[in-house]
């Protein structure tokens, strides 16, 4: 991140005092050792624009400052640094890449600072694009798309264009002409299909002859965004023969392209185009000798049978995507895309032929599982409801269902389980209802893991569907009591859309001659959540009240309006939020009970409320009076344009009515325990202490002793050498001996220092890991304290 400080426009007086704060007590709030990308703009107009104008000047890291920031020093300039903007672009022509990169990063911001720098810009871009290094041509190419979407109406074909067409007739560089093609397709939708279809187009097919492989194929690259913009017509006699005419090219390159475009083509192409030139074309692909392509061809079949008329597909077609699981054709391309490709396309392959080909399908769907690959698994247990649909109930039943039994008993996998349980329900819907009942015993098996939320969370999601599938009697018996145990789940998200699809149970048991009685049941249940001593199993009956209210307004009224409204009264500040929040989106979707009165009241109640003042950030004032007509109570409802028009006010809230952590106060004995252990490590100090005084007084001792010992006998030996001395020099000895004893007290006295040194380095150590033990101590006896 960059810390920008940009001087205000003030008077000179002014600004020089702010100039002066600024470099008195700027700092970088994320500025580290040697970080450079810290940038201050104190300086004055006039300065920062001399700076701006010598650049080239700068040392690396003010260039780099400088240039990384420069749209920022052109609008703090304004117009002087627009006139000399020109001037200040030309220094960067001559630049290193990397400034020059950091330069034309920046050029879209300018370009948006002032309309009189516009045309600088675009001239600086242009360039830029022939620049001898590709990577800035391309940069260059970025920055011109951006700009390009400021451009209005003529401004695009009348700036941009000429630009890219002198590019793309550069026959002396390669590189030119395939930033040219890159610009024309990025650009060919701002342009409109005349601009493409008079230029861009042509410019592309000519382009698609060039001698160099590398243009050939940037042009067959691009080609699919141009045919996207220009008219069918245009496209079936210009582009669509132009693409065929690449596609018979032995340019390995340019064939590759091709193929992997493939697809793009089709969804552009007629059925007779797909039928008479795209199938034998994608045939040959599956035939070519470069291993690349035609895995690339195989990967494309799935989709390609499934673009084409079921009486018009080529046999062979078939007979080849049945080979998309062998071992020679499924190891063409890296991590299985082949094979995944068939899987993925298998439903719509089957819809496309028809039940009639299930039998040879059929083998295949077995290989595939059989490859035991996760992502293949996965895939494929997805699309199980939809082959379902196809195939029927009853050869579903005979072919799928041990593939079912693989998924959930055999050998589960969360992720192959997580696809199938998605769409069970869609699943379901062809099938008996002996079968349904049947299958429930899996929504039984697989919610009963509590590390799997992301399960239940799918089976909760799919509550409301089951509600209209199943009849009354399995949804009292089976369904209602899975839905009401994921209402308890501990899982917040998985509670959250359990309790949201409580209401379709109504509607799924209105049919039935017992639906008084499976109602009651409902209702008692819910009432049992309201009154759970668990505060978030309240939060859910207000979850499932908030749907009630809106599709089953008579039995929200009749039954569970005074239980809601009870909850207004919660001792808990999370329950009385969440209804004051289910009660205000309900008014804003203007549902049925938005009428109520006792709603608005309790809505307004709990709009006074302390805590939620302080939960709501901002909340508009909403004050409805309820009169005794119904007329009045409609208009009432119906803010007016000055509540509208008001803007909604922060609500503000003393420190002392938000409720303080109550902080408990430290227990007896761990007070007892903190002092037995200070006189203990007092103690300890002063042993330690003593003992190292005494050891170095002892050392002391012997190494003077060891010196008086050995100064002794040197006097000896020194007399014995001096007998025969005469009596007038004796005096002078005397001296000698004085200064030599005087030379060795001093001697000895700096080594009892530097002892004494010792003694004291190696006592503080002690001390320190004395302090470092007690502080250990100390927390094991916290601890220990706690636990009593």
């Amino acid at each position: 991140m960059y810390n920008i400080k940009i001087s205000p426009k003030l008077k000179s007086d002014d600004r020089s005092i702010m100039n002066q704060i600024l470099k008195e007590e700027a700092f970088f709030l994320n500025q580290k050792q040697g970080d450079i990308h810290s940038f201050v703009l104190d300086d004055d107009q006039d300065q920062l624009l001399n700076k701006l104008l010598n650049v080239h000047k700068m040392t690396n890291i003010d260039k780099e400052n400088y240039t990384k920031h420069i749209s920022y020093c052109v609008r703090n300039l304004g117009q002087k640094s627009i006139d000399k903007l020109p001037m200040i672009m030309e220094k960067y022509k001559n630049e290193d890449e990397r400034f020059q990169i950091m330069f034309i990063e920046q050029l879209n911001l300018i370009y948006e600072a002032s309309l009189q720098a516009q045309q600088p810009v675009i001239q600086i871009l242009s360039f830029f694009l022939l620049n001898s290094i590709l990577k800035i041509k391309e940069l260059a190419g970025q920055q011109l798309t951006k700009i390009a979407l400021h451009l209005q109406g003529d401004e695009k074909g009348n700036q941009l264009l000429p630009i890219i067409i002198k590019m793309a007739h550069d026959d002396l560089n390669q590189d030119n002409r395939i930033v040219a093609l890159q610009l024309m397709g990025k650009l060919s939708s701002m342009f409109g299909i005349q601009l493409s279809e008079s230029f861009i187009a042509f410019e592309v097919m000519s382009l698609g002859e060039d001698s160099k492989q590398d243009v050939r194929k940037e042009a067959v690259n691009q080609l699919p965004l141009v045919a996207k913009v220009v008219g069918k017509d245009f496209f079936n006699k210009k582009l669509f023969p132009f693409y065929m005419k690449r596609c018979k090219e032995t340019n390995t390159k340019v064939k590759t392209a091709c193929v992997e475009h493939f697809l793009q083509i089709v969804e552009l192409s007629s059925q007779n185009q797909k039928i008479a030139d795209l199938t034998a074309q994608i045939l040959q692909f599956q035939n070519d000798s470069n291993k690349y392509v035609k895995g690339v061809a195989y990967r494309c079949l799935a989709r390609f049978i499934a673009a084409i008329e079921k009486d018009k597909i080529e046999p062979r077609l078939i007979e080849n995507y049945l080979k998309m699981a062998d071992s020679d054709i499924r190891e063409l391309l890296p991590e299985q895309q082949v094979m995944f490709a068939c899987a993925y396309g298998f439903p719509a392959v089957l819809q496309t032929v028809g039940v009639a080909r299930w039998q040879q399908l059929h083998k295949l769907f077995n290989h595939l599982w059989k490859q035991k690959n996760e992502r293949i698994c996965k895939t494929l247990a997805a699309s199980l409801h939809e082959v379902a649909k196809i195939i029927g109930a009853e050869k579903a039943e005979i072919d799928l269902f041990p593939i079912l039994e693989t998924i959930f008993v055999k050998e589960p996998n969360d992720n192959v389980l997580m696809g199938c349980v998605k769409n069970l329900s869609q699943f379901l819907k062809i099938f008996s209802d002996e079968k349904k009942e049947a299958f429930l015993e899996i929504f039984f098996f697989i919610q009963r893991d509590l590390k799997k939320w992301r399960i239940r969370e799918s089976i909760a999601n799919q509550l409301d569907e089951m509600a209209l599938i199943f009849p009354a009697e399995i949804i009292f018996r089976m369904i209602l009591p899975i839905a009401f145990k994921l209402c308890t789940d501990n899982v917040a998200q998985v509670r959250k859309i359990a309790s949201s699809k409580i209401y379709a149970f109504f509607q799924g048991i209105k049919d039935s001659p017992l639906s008084e009685q499976y109602q009651t049941f409902i209702i008692e249940s819910m009432i049992g959540f309201q009154k759970s001593s668990v505060f978030y199993q309240r939060q859910s009956f207000i979850q499932m009240c908030s749907k009630i209210m809106q599709f089953e307004d008579a039995i929200f009224q009749q039954h569970l309006l005074k239980p809601l409204l009870e909850l207004a009264q919660d001792k808990v500040q999370s329950v009385r939020y969440m209804l004051y929040m289910a009660i205000e989106n309900h008014f804003k979707i203007q549902g049925k009970q938005q009428g109520n009165p006792q709603l608005l009241e309790v809505f307004n109640q709990l709009s006074n409320d302390k805590i939620i003042k302080s939960l709501v950030k901002y909340k508009p004032t909403l004050e409805v009076q309820v009169n005794e007509t119904e007329s009045k109570e409609q208009e009432n409802l119906q803010p007016s344009s000055e509540v509208i028009n008001q803007e909604p006010q922060l609500e503000e809230i003393d420190d002392d009515e938000i409720p303080q952590r109550q902080v408990q106060e430290e227990p007896e004995i761990l007070k007892q325990l903190r002092q037995e252990k200070q006189e203990f490590i007092k103690k300890q100090e002063e042993i330690q202490k003593e003992q190292l005084e005494k050891e170095s007084d002892a050392k002391l001792n012997e190494q003077v002793s060891q010196i008086t010992i050995n100064e002794n006998a040197e006097k000896n030996e020194f007399n014995d050498e001096t007998t025969q001395i005469a009596y007038d020099s004796s005096d002078q000895n005397i001296k000698n001996n004085e200064s030599q004893e005087l030379y060795q007290f001093e001697q000895l006295q700096g080594q009892g220092e530097q002892q004494q040194k010792e003694n004291d380095g190696l006592q503080q150590n002690e001390e320190y890991e004395q302090g470092s033990q007690n502080d250990q101590k100390e927390i094991n006896t916290e601890e220990d304290a706690s636990q009593l």
